[in-house]
Formats: structure tokens, sequence, C-alpha cells
């Protein structure tokens, strides 16, 4: 059975591998990767903190939309919350309060030192999730440690490291 988060899966495949004709494999490896492992660790954290599961799966597989269709990494949060809305507003089946929760969670993400709304916490805390578990040998960066150390401790584990 398809819905719209498999809609919105085919949709994001067909842009990034479009939009990046001329990248490596492994490039896009580690694009479809992170997107979809951000994605599962938000549908995670949504179900620990009892928020919409399937908006929460939406943020992840959109927040570093611009960035992994060829746009660079700066303001990629911002540009990507606009481009997630077109291709939100798009696909016709997102309510516009939907797309607004969606696209501020995306627009806010790389703001990981300040407390924002609930999605915007839980989209920045599965960004940090999967950055530093992708591979726990690898130093968890300064500006996600707090963050890092702060979901150990709320899912009562001790470093890995």
């Amino acid at each position: 059975m398809e819905n719209r988060l498999e809609r919105l899966r085919d949709e994001i495949d067909l842009l990034i591998l479009e939009k990046n004709p001329e990248r490596n494999h492994h490039k896009l490896r580690l694009y479809i990767s992170h997107m979809y492992g951000v994605a599962r660790f938000c549908t995670l954290l949504a179900m620990k903190r009892n928020l919409d599961i399937e908006l929460a799966t939406t943020c992840g597989m959109l927040h570093d939309i611009y960035y992994m269709t060829g746009g660079s990494t700066a303001a990629h949060a911002l540009k990507g919350a606009n481009q997630a809305k077109e291709i939100l507003q798009s696909l016709n089946e997102y309510s516009q309060e939907e797309i607004d929760t969606i696209t501020t969670a995306i627009a806010r993400h790389s703001e990981k030192g300040t407390i924002h709304s609930p999605y915007d916490e839980l989209l920045k805390d599965a960004d940090v999730m999967d950055h530093c578990l992708y591979n726990t040998g690898f130093p968890v960066s300064e500006k996600e440690t707090a963050r890092y150390q702060s979901l150990l401790a709320e899912f009562g584990m001790d470093s890995p490291c």
C-alpha cells in the first residue's frame, strides 16, 4: 500500500539522482544514507516523545534536500526549507499547517545551540544522532557534544566511546 511518505521518498530519490549526475556513487550513498538515517531517528524520537510520526519522518527526509540536490552547505537549512515547501505543495497532500511545521524544523535544524519547538528539536536531535552514530569511532563535533550527551541520557545510555 503506497502512502504519502512513499510518494515523497520517490520524489526525493528522483530529485537527488537528477540533480547529481556528475557526483560519484560514494557521495550519493552518503547523502541517501544520511537522509534516511535522520528520517529513521526522527521516527524513533517521535515515538518516544509522542509526536506525529509521519510529520517527524517527513522532516528528516527533507532536512538536507537543498544540499543533496546540488546546493552548497551555506545557508542550506533556510534554502532547503524553501525547496521542501515547493516539493510538499507540489504533492498536494499536505495541509498548510503540516508544511509550516516541517519547513520551520528544516529552517532551524542547523541551530543546534538554540531551543525551539518540539519538531525543531526532534529534527536537530535526529541529525545529531545520525552524525554521532554513523561511526562511533569518529569524534563527536564540539557543537554537537552537549546535545548528543542529552540524547544518550534521554535513552538511558552511556557513550559508546
